[in-house]
């Protein structure tokens, strides 16, 4: 071994061992350290009974008096042992007014005082006369608003679809007048989707509030329109809805809650747009063939299959006062008696409005058949929409069409031909 690695061995064996002293001596340092700042308990906080000065925690005790008289209170009130300590009532209501000057003490009694009626609107019915003639329950035990307000929830003007309208109910703690809503009905003129204002009667019964309206309302629904066929509602127009039922609801002192849940200008947007996918109209022309159509001739067959010219100068198919389905010129061109006389017509166009008739396959299928029959009497040709000639196989094409319409309708809970979808697709 040469004698510089041997002198390189040393100086390492030096190094560490240097290094291990140093290290033995900060730590017998910090322990000395730490000896000295330590300080012994005096008392052993877990075998030495725990002691409260009595005089500096008064208010506690008061309060923990207050609370035990409290819970003795419902202890014998809430059916059990059928029996109430009107003693301690007295004393817990004594109390409470002894101690007026302290906001802490009130706040415990009010929060006694909703546990104990809690428990009491679970409780069974009470029997004992001891208990039901006590006064003190009296004004404890009383309907509860929330109670009203999920009873209106499936208490609804029948015109209020939960689908298309966007409906706030106003609870007010008396009762509503019509004159009491003149602001808001001010307000709403001035929206010019369709709106409605209904009041529930002393019969439990809604109908719309009018002007010279003498009746009081328990209760009065104000409904909004979410969309029509000209789009949804304007924000802005929303904004102001919302803002005048607010403030109506201010001035009668009187709780809103809105029926439905999401943001309503969405909701208007997905109403919309399903309006866009459902509002289908489907249609079958007759076309001139080789003879002309005359149409004295075409009206009295219209005339004959029970269809009835209107002013607007379209033929309609009714049932039971239900619009089923027009003919009218292809062209737009109104029909009058007149022009029937004297004029031959090229085209003339058969269509339904689906959305707006119950059963749109059905009514398809009696306008097919209607249409195929006058074509055959005035020697014209059934075509569809580009002119094609309308058969068997095309018929049957709009008929699973008209399907997926009314499923995709019902699905949504707007059922074709009702009140809401007249209103809708109106």
């Amino acid at each position: 071994m040469s004698d510089l690695l041997l002198v390189l061995i040393i100086l390492g064996a030096v190094i560490i061992g240097g290094v291990l002293i140093y290290n033995w001596l900060q730590e017998k340092k910090l322990r000395k350290q730490v000896s000295s700042e330590f300080i012994v308990p005096q008392k052993d906080v877990l075998s030495d009974d725990f002691h409260i000065n009595a005089d500096a925690y008064v208010i506690d005790k008061d309060l923990a008096e207050v609370t035990e008289k409290s819970k003795q209170f419902m202890q014998h009130t809430i059916p059990g042992d059928m029996q109430i300590a009107d003693n301690e009532l007295q004393q817990a209501q004594t109390l409470e007014a002894a101690q007026d000057n302290s906001y802490v003490e009130a706040q415990i009694l009010r929060s006694e005082a909703e546990d104990l009626t809690e428990g009491l609107e679970d409780a069974p019915a009470i029997t004992d006369p001891q208990i039901t003639e006590t006064p003190a329950i009296e004004p404890i035990v009383k309907a509860s608003l929330h109670e009203k307000i999920q009873a209106a929830q499936v208490n609804l003007p029948d015109s209020a679809h939960p689908q298309i309208d966007l409906t706030a109910i106003l609870f007010a703690s008396k009762n509503i007048r019509s004159h009491d809503l003149n602001t808001l009905k001010e307000a709403l003129t001035h929206i010019s989707l369709p709106n409605t204002l209904h009041g529930l009667d002393q019969q439990d019964k809604w109908h719309v509030i009018d002007e010279n309206d003498a009746n009081e309302f328990k209760q009065v629904a104000c409904s909004l329109q979410l969309a029509d066929r000209g789009g949804p509602v304007a924000k802005n127009l929303l904004n102001k809805f919302q803002f005048a039922v607010e403030d109506a609801g201010l001035s009668l002192n009187a709780q809103v809650e809105w029926q439905g849940s999401g943001d309503a200008l969405q909701r208007a947007i997905e109403l919309d747009q399903f309006c866009i996918e459902v509002d289908q109209m489907v249609s079958a022309h007759i076309a001139q063939g080789d003879a002309p159509i005359h149409g004295t001739k075409f009206k009295g067959l219209a005339e004959a299959n029970g269809m009835l010219l209107k002013e607007d100068g379209k033929f309609y198919q009714y049932a039971n006062e239900a619009v089923l389905f027009t003919a009218m010129d292809t062209n737009n061109i109104p029909f009058t008696a007149e022009s029937l006389r004297s004029n031959v017509l090229k085209s003339i166009t058969f269509q339904i409005e689906i959305p707006k008739v119950s059963n749109c396959e059905q009514v398809f299928n009696q306008m097919i058949i209607m249409s195929q029959k006058m074509a055959t009497s005035l020697n014209a040709n059934l075509v569809d929409d580009n002119q094609k000639s309308l058969g068997d196989l095309q018929i049957e094409k709009i008929r699973q069409q008209l399907k997926v319409i009314h499923a995709t309708m019902v699905a949504r809970g707007i059922m074709p031909g009702s009140p809401a979808s007249m209103r809708l697709f109106s």
